[in-house]
């Protein structure tokens, strides 16, 4: 599942190159939990489709699970139920329920006694858990278990973090109107793309478009109808391409589309499609007729991106003046 900023919740923080991730913060905030609870391990871990993962473990000999560990997520756990629930879960004597026979932390590694907590993901998807576990029987009052939810809420916070920092990029590099990437976050990632293409030798092109006449549009019917013509533009060229492919609106009327050649035909394939997608979603809106300029260049992967572009885009406005 992803968050409204696009950030993948699925996928394990331990892979990621995010710098925002303070593991540091986070090793020495799962280490105290252990010390004031004077128990030999401490963890936070992370919940996934794909099952459980330590993201950090109490630097500790006692403890038998470093960060890394996957744990099978139909296996009977003590996470797993904290997860299940959304809500903390205290057990001073597992050997004595028999609801714990098949968890192997219990009966594989000797663990007598669990205390955690849920830790969750700004838009309330639960992230994991944050947990102290103990070879001995234990009996914490009150003042335990509001101890750990403080020193989870710093967690959290550095979650929160996280995702207003991916909110703020995506918010940098997002085109308001259409939804597709504006010109600044269209370079970063057309770069990022085009660095890519040359280290594994894969060529690429890139489409350039305008609406044809667009101030004649705006003139005669409003700009609210030509927002609505800029927005469907946007969407059929979002719809024509692959997910691993560019797209972004680099001006008032004008788009851009950067992509992997597989084939001599590939550019044409795309214009079709994209011709097509836009004609339906035409028809379907009931705007005035309008039509668009395409201009198409192969890329050269020693070039800027920016000289791609405008390649590409003396490319269309030689179409334009054909089609006139």
């Amino acid at each position: 599942m992803k968050t409204p900023t696009g950030l993948d919740t699925q996928n394990w923080l331990l892979d990621s190159a995010d710098s925002l991730i303070s593991l540091n913060k986070w090793q020495r905030t799962v280490d105290l939990l252990a010390k004031l609870f004077d128990a030999p391990a401490g963890f936070l871990v992370q919940h996934t489709q794909a099952g459980f993962q330590v993201t950090v473990s109490s630097d500790q000999s006692s403890n038998p699970y470093p960060s890394g560990t996957l744990i099978a997520p139909d296996v009977n756990i003590f996470c797993s139920k904290v997860v299940d629930r959304k809500e903390p879960l205290y057990v001073s004597d597992a050997p004595s329920d028999s609801y714990w026979d098949t968890n192997p932390e219990v009966h594989n590694d000797g663990f007598v006694s669990y205390l955690g907590v849920p830790v969750f993901w700004p838009n309330g998807e639960t992230f994991g858990t944050f947990c102290v576990m103990d070879y001995r029987t234990t009996s914490y009052d009150q003042t335990y278990l509001d101890l750990i939810h403080q020193l989870k809420d710093i967690l959290e916070s550095d979650l929160s973090l996280i995702e207003m920092y991916h909110q703020a990029q995506k918010l940098a590099m997002t085109d308001t109107l259409t939804g597709i990437h504006n010109r600044r976050g269209f370079e970063i990632l057309a770069e990022q793309r085009l660095m890519l293409a040359k280290r594994v030798n894969s060529p690429l092109g890139v489409l350039y478009f305008d609406v044809d006449c667009f101030k004649e549009i705006n003139d005669q019917f409003g700009h609210s109808v030509g927002d609505e013509v800029l927005k469907i533009v946007g969407h059929a060229l979002q719809e024509t391409v692959r997910s691993s492919d560019v797209v972004g609106r680099i001006g008032g009327d004008e788009f851009v589309a950067l992509f992997s050649v597989n084939n001599e035909e590939e550019p044409s394939t795309i214009q079709a499609r994209f011709k097509q997608c836009l004609s339906e979603k035409q028809t379907a809106s009931k705007l005035p007729e309008f039509s668009v300029s395409a201009g198409y260049s192969y890329v050269d992967l020693n070039l800027k991106i920016n000289d791609v572009v405008q390649i590409a885009d003396k490319a269309m406005l030689v179409k334009k003046q054909e089609n006139r």
